[in-house]
């Protein structure tokens, strides 16, 4: 009978830590739209400032237009070869925006291992800015997170959770979600805490981050 008592606490607990788990994870999804919004704000701006062609920007504005509007009609597949065959011809800044779509638009279609391959080709590709770089490590991190491989995900936050990063604190943000994921509650709330200190964390990060610590401390 108390054997019966205790597995019945034990699927007690999982339930709940599960629970918690979807909390956080609801909570922590609000970021990747955040993300994906600056991400296109920084590279219109490299895009921007370089100089080349009317024709080649004609081109490829024209060819960028047409991967989106597939995406925007729900064609996940199709949105991501428009944008990798914008990324094989495209010209500089539309390479790196085109290569990081295509792993967007692998992502929404359930191709996590598409996605993963895609952003690290970013990350490898020494043409873009080293900044740009990590932002290809930082998208497939986010996409490896809901899997299996936790020295997957902490292997490619590591060089953009360095200080100097621009994309720091949201790499230290990821690493405080895959602490709580692998049942390390006390380093996940430290991390969290560490970020909602910091001032140099961006406002609604610090926000996010608080909330995730008092949740990281409450199933501790």
């Amino acid at each position: 009978m108390a054997d019966t008592g205790d597995q019945l606490l034990r699927e007690i607990d999982e339930d709940l830590r599960r629970e918690q788990w979807l909390k956080l994870w609801r909570a922590y999804g609000r970021y990747v739209a955040a993300v994906a919004a600056v991400l296109v704000l920084f590279v219109l701006a490299f895009v921007g400032w370089r100089e080349y062609s009317q024709k080649q920007l004609g081109d490829d504005g024209h060819a960028y237009w047409l991967a989106d509007r597939l995406d925007t009609l729900g064609d996940r597949q199709g949105a991501a070869e428009a944008f990798g065959a914008l990324a094989e011809e495209g010209h500089d800044g539309y390479v790196l925006l085109a290569r990081l779509r295509q792993g967007q638009a692998l992502a929404d279609s359930g191709d996590a291992d598409g996605a993963v391959a895609a952003f690290d080709a970013v990350a490898a590709d020494e043409s873009f800015d080293a900044d740009y770089r990590l932002l290809g490590n930082l998208y497939a991190a986010v996409v490896l997170l809901d899997g299996d491989d936790p020295e997957a995900v902490a292997r490619r936050l590591e060089p953009v959770a360095r200080q100097g990063s621009p994309w720091r604190a949201s790499a230290r943000e990821l690493q405080g979600v895959l602490a709580l994921k692998t049942g390390d509650r006390e380093g996940a709330a430290a991390i969290f805490e560490e970020l909602a200190a910091d001032p140099a964390t961006p406002t609604t990060l610090k926000a996010r981050a608080a909330e995730l610590a008092t949740l990281a401390r409450e199933g501790s």
